[in-house]
């Protein structure tokens, strides 16, 4: 899968959005019923937003590592839809501003968990499309007095293997 997605963190204040992405696979674990069924995956995926403090504008740049488990439920007709949990890892966090690059790993969380509602579309030929909306639960900072969300929506496309 590969989504070119618009990430945003929400709290006390909210970010400017930037573009990013996120890549990676998903696979059935469990087939419930003939319309339901269980995936999971792992994904990576550029997040962050640019911010301004007066005079000062930067981006804070983030890089995590999910392992997305959902429910998902698919039509006939090629229709499906996802919903379930997304518990990430931060593996990267940097903050640039004025030519300046900062890491900026201590002062944020290490975990995000977060939930993908998923809408999308297969065709016969194996390949997807679909809107994604993942709003972040927990908060992504170390700051006491604030609580930071990440929020991230996408437009992706998938290719899927099938098993004969």
């Amino acid at each position: 899968m590969f989504d070119l997605t618009k990430s945003a963190i929400h709290g006390d204040e909210s970010w400017n959005d930037p573009i990013g992405f996120q890549a990676g696979v998903s696979g059935q674990v469990a087939q419930l019923s003939e319309q339901m069924s269980v995936r999971a995956g792992a994904l990576i995926s550029m997040q962050g937003a640019n911010w301004q403090e007066g005079s000062l504008e930067g981006k804070t740049s983030l890089w995590y590592a999910y392992i997305p488990a959902v429910l998902r439920y698919q039509h006939k007709s090629g229709i499906y839809g996802e919903a379930g949990l997304q518990p990430g890892f931060l593996f990267s966090a940097k903050d640039k501003y004025e030519g300046t690059t900062d890491d900026y790993m201590d002062h944020m969380n290490k975990f995000d968990l977060s939930i993908p509602l998923v809408i999308g579309y297969e065709l016969k030929n194996n390949i997807g499309l679909n809107f994604r909306v993942v709003p972040g639960i927990n908060d992504i900072t170390k700051d006491d007095d604030v609580k930071d969300r990440n929020f991230v929506i996408g437009l992706g496309v998938t290719y899927t293997l099938k098993s004969k």
